[in-house]
């Protein structure tokens, strides 16, 4: 699995957490490492319509944007 594809199932699999930061990639189930921020850049890219993007600080958060259901539904089942 790809690391921009394991933070995107994490952020799937957990709609009870709202926002992310690279931070939550740094350790744990859902290891990616440093290049968190730059698979999180990606996913932006690839993935608008479903993500939304603000900053905590001078750091960038991302979350999921559940009323988009059918374009989750598509990425779901891609992944």
């Amino acid at each position: 699995m790809k690391q921009w594809e394991v933070i995107l199932k994490a952020m799937l699999e957990n709609p009870s957490q709202e926002i992310w930061t690279a931070k939550d990639f740094q350790s744990g189930k859902y290891f990616v490492g440093y290049e968190a921020t730059a698979r999180m850049s990606n996913l932006m890219r690839m993935y608008p319509e479903i993500l939304k993007v603000g900053k905590v600080g001078r750091f960038r958060t991302l979350s999921i944007d559940w009323e988009q259901e059918e374009e989750i539904k598509k990425i779901r089942e891609v992944i």
